[in-house]
């Protein structure tokens, strides 16, 4: 454990960075056009990879997913069957499943690793908030 000397600068394991990186905030979200139809699964599956299979074609993600994302799911659960139907699963065989699972982006927390924000289709509401105060500053300068 290091110490600092009074009027020192603190330890290193104590020092915050107080500067905002240059790029904060600069992100601009991304439009995609037409999503890929989810595929059939194909194989004779255990019952939770199919479950699994069912929930990502009715999730959110799906609309993001193109050809190959479903294709790369397909082969992702395709190895979770296979560990699932041949007993069970070892350590390294699970941690592989969620590796891959991950590299989908299928979990909230992996979303948020990379920065990614999938907001619900509809209009936003402090959007609806500033075009109603906007009308009502336009109303109140009106000439009478």
């Amino acid at each position: 454990m290091s110490v600092s000397k009074p009027g020192g600068p603190p330890p290193s394991a104590k020092r915050r960075r107080m500067n905002v990186p240059a790029s904060y905030g600069l992100a601009q979200p991304i439009t995609v056009g037409k999503s890929a139809k989810q595929p059939v699964l194909g194989f004779d599956a255990h019952s939770m990879v199919v479950h699994m299979w069912t929930a990502l074609g009715k999730s959110v993600e799906s609309r993001f997913f193109s050809h190959a994302d479903w294709e790369r799911a397909r082969w992702e659960l395709w190895y979770a069957n296979q560990s699932m139907v041949s007993g069970r699963p070892t350590g390294s065989a699970w941690e592989a499943i969620q590796h891959g699972l991950g590299a989908l982006l299928i979990s909230p927390a992996d979303k948020r690793r990379a920065a990614i924000e999938l907001k619900p289709p509809g209009p936003d509401s402090d959007e609806t908030a500033a075009v109603s105060m906007l009308s009502g500053y336009r109303d109140k300068l009106k000439p009478v």
